[in-house]
């Protein structure tokens, strides 16, 4: 597809490459990561395969990280926060099934989600959403920014797992070694629950994990980060050899 936009941008040149649309631009580039993959994407190969020079690209999205950013927010774009009238578990819910379905829909250019502290506006938007439905949990606000990051860093990995196909029904041959594999105390009396697995299962199950954590440590009122370098009792420095 990005072809048939190459073809639809040249069109558009009176004004030289400077003249292209950023969301042109933006939507030749999505494409052409989700065909190659965020690890061969770059901008040459991005300018050579939407037919423009690569300073367009630079004149638009300042670098390669600009532009990988401006992809990652198109997908957050594709994220509708629901109602702050719902209930907080609905909210996170909602939006964390939407996410699948980006995943879904983008699964070689969604791990970009995973690049970046923040993607842009839309990401930010997102983020100030959850900010509001971990709040309205009861999570105390000096946790909030902690818990909201875990808990989508435990998402888009949970997404990302099963568009690349992570969290699928196992196979025979993985069945077979189960079973074959000597020493393996639980795995052989959970075989039939784990011939059941599959995606959906395995997101449901996570997902409301996830939230009951949340709905715990908002009960936990004195619930405080361990500073970095703090240690636990009963630790000891680990000697120099």
């Amino acid at each position: 597809m990005a072809r048939a936009v190459s073809t639809v941008l040249k069109k558009k040149q009176p004004r030289g490459d400077r003249g292209l649309e950023s969301a042109a631009l933006l939507e030749a580039a999505l494409e052409l990561m989700e065909r190659s993959g965020s690890e061969n994407f770059s901008l040459r190969a991005a300018a050579r395969e939407i037919g423009c020079d690569a300073a367009a690209l630079i004149y638009h999205f300042g670098s390669r990280e600009g532009l990988e950013r401006a992809i990652a927010d198109r997908l957050h774009a594709g994220i509708v926060p629901p109602p702050p009238s719902w209930a907080w578990r609905d909210r996170l819910s909602d939006m964390a099934r939407q996410y699948r379905s980006v995943a879904q829909a983008y699964p070689r250019t969604f791990p970009l989600l995973m690049r970046y502290w923040t993607t842009g506006p839309q990401d930010l938007r997102l983020c100030d959403e959850t900010f509001a439905a971990l709040s309205k949990c009861g999570i105390p606000d000096h946790l909030i920014p902690a818990a909201e990051c875990g808990f989508y860093a435990a998402l888009l990995g949970l997404c990302a797992g099963e568009a690349g196909g992570l969290t699928g029904r196992p196979g025979r041959d993985a069945l077979l070694e189960i079973k074959s594999t000597p020493g393996l105390a639980m795995m052989p009396k959970l075989l039939p629950a784990i011939r059941d697995l599959g995606a959906d299962i395995v997101f449901d199950t996570q997902l409301m994990a996830m939230l009951d954590g949340l709905e715990a440590l908002a009960r936990r009122k004195d619930a405080k980060p361990r500073p970095a370098g703090k240690r636990r009792a009963g630790e000891t420095r680990r000697k120099r050899a």
